[in-house]
């Protein structure tokens, strides 16, 4: 027998998809629909469990008028990929990259602060996108941190996104081998 969906349950599944066709390089549109809508889930998890999640701290730096899921993961692409009733001959610009980085960054760092477990896809997500971008490293905390991301993946900036791509699919491929990540308290099946 399966187990129940969970609201968590359901999140973490689509998170691990949408990591996992990310680092195969995969339709974009398709990626960013499901770490949206996982991010939404963990998004409400995390303020009803009154978790100092990402999503909170950058709802701080948000402009007034503006709301983190309204004016940023939900307009305009998320919203043009779910609705067509008023805009059905409508077209966009191509989704930027760096907003399909951010949302699953944030949908991971807020679920690794719920759960305080991931799959490994999360794991090694974290771990890519702060090699990307190692200014996202707060000093007070990096230290160690930013010493192991930055061994573990150098001169992953300067890379072309293709090639950053194949390393972070890389890193996954060794991670889900690791008997060491695999029996980690802190590591949990994607389908658990």
């Amino acid at each position: 027998m399966t187990a129940p969906l969970t609201k968590v349950s359901v999140a973490r599944r689509q998170l691990t998809t949408a990591i996992e066709l990310f680092f195969a390089n995969r339709d974009i549109v398709s990626i960013y629909s499901l770490a949206a809508n996982a991010w939404e889930i963990i998004d409400v998890l995390c303020r009803r469990a009154e978790v100092n999640s990402m999503s909170k701290q950058t709802r701080q730096n948000v402009p007034d008028g503006k709301d983190l899921k309204r004016s940023y993961i939900n307009s305009p692409y998320r919203n043009f990929f779910k609705h067509a009733e008023s805009d059905a001959e409508a077209a966009l610009e191509p989704i930027p990259m760096s907003q399909v980085e951010s949302v699953l960054f944030l949908a991971t760092e807020d679920y690794l602060r719920l759960n305080k477990r991931a799959p490994i896809q999360l794991q090694v997500f974290q771990v890519w996108y702060l090699a990307k971008y190692p200014e996202k490293l707060d000093p007070a905390v990096a230290g160690e941190l930013a010493t192991a991301i930055l061994k573990t993946l150098p001169d992953l900036p300067v890379q072309s996104h293709v090639e950053q791509l194949a390393r972070g699919a890389d890193l996954l491929a060794q991670a889900l081998l690791d008997p060491e990540i695999l029996d980690n308290p802190r590591t949990e099946a994607a389908s658990e």
